[in-house]
């Protein structure tokens, strides 16, 4: 595939941890690290950090607790999910859903996978777009040589599934080897063409070009705060809801539960706690890439601003 490329122009560092860090040589004496793996993880932008420090202080159970930090906390979490939904341009009814990462979005939806499911992804995939499906049916597309080869490939594969039953197609927008950008928006028309869904790997893509879910039409999107100067262990997986509220919940638990009894099984309930139940981390109201930032000084935060992306592998 063809790779747009943009001539490049000088810029200031970006302020992030860790530019003043300094390593040892093989040869003696020391140099500033210059990290070149920004693709696999990017360090956190200051302004991130200092906002998570600045929110320690008001630390509370998100969505477990009555007390006033419990609340402060829950409602800066779901500020973080609605700034979410609004940098992928979700459409109404989508879920934003908090993770661990992309690896864990994709094992999360591996697991609401109707019974029957088939999934096709290219050989060219990211790991976590690869190995989530084990319990799935697969089948793996060869690479494609063209933008239109691949959606040809994915045509054909899909013309020709037998039985004809609910499909998933998972796919990069951008390559982790190569940096090639896919054309999402036609392979998703021909999934939905032929009854199938998609979900969109956008680990590589996110911190380098605007995602809408609504434009690309794509059913979910999963990426990683990691690869956006985020704090590392934040995901996201956002996008429809009805297969995630009609399997079991990924980890069961408090806020995976509407009622708990000791002689027969609980009832389950559909919210974003659904797929994250217990007592989440503080990180995702300020490791999205849209975050609701905490206050800068002791006193309750009010309103949200916004940290956008920058650029990462």
């Amino acid at each position: 595939m063809a790779v747009s490329t943009v001539a490049p122009s000088v810029r200031a560092p970006l302020p992030v941890l860790g530019l003043d860090v300094t390593v040892p040589l093989a040869s003696g004496g020391e140099v500033t690290y210059a990290a070149l793996d920004y693709a696999a993880s990017a360090p956190a932008l200051q302004r991130v950090w200092d906002d998570v420090a600045a929110y320690a202080p008001y630390y509370g159970s998100v969505h477990r607790g009555a007390g006033h930090l419990s609340q402060l906390s829950t409602d800066l979490f779901e500020n973080a999910r609605r700034t979410v939904a609004e940098f992928l341009d979700c459409r109404t009814g989508d879920q934003v859903l908090f993770t661990r990462s992309t690896t864990d979005s994709l094992n999360l939806l591996a697991t609401a996978l109707p019974d029957g499911c088939e999934v096709f992804v290219f050989e060219t995939e990211h790991h976590a777009s690869l190995l989530p499906w084990r319990n799935a049916r697969v089948t793996c597309l060869e690479a494609p040589r063209s933008h239109r080869a691949a959606v040809e490939t994915l045509e054909r594969a899909l013309a020709g599934r037998d039985p004809h039953g609910p499909a998933l197609v998972c796919v990069t927008g951008a390559s982790n080897v190569t940096g090639e950008l896919w054309p999402v928006r036609e392979l998703a028309a021909v999934a939905h063409a032929h009854g199938a869904r998609i979900v969109l790997d956008a680990a590589q893509l996110a911190p380098h070009r605007p995602v809408s879910v609504r434009e690309l039409d794509v059913d979910w999107v999963a990426f990683s705060g990691h690869k956006l100067y985020a704090p590392f262990g934040s995901g996201v997986l956002a996008g429809r809801t009805d297969w995630l509220a009609e399997a079991e919940p990924y980890l069961a638990g408090g806020g995976a539960s509407r009622k708990v009894a000791r002689r027969e099984d609980g009832e389950w309930t559909w919210s974003g706690t659904r797929a994250s139940p217990g007592t989440r981390p503080a990180r995702p109201t300020s490791s999205a890439p849209t975050p609701s930032r905490p206050p800068a000084r002791r006193s309750p935060p009010r309103g949200s601003t916004r940290c956008g992306p920058v650029r990462s592998g």
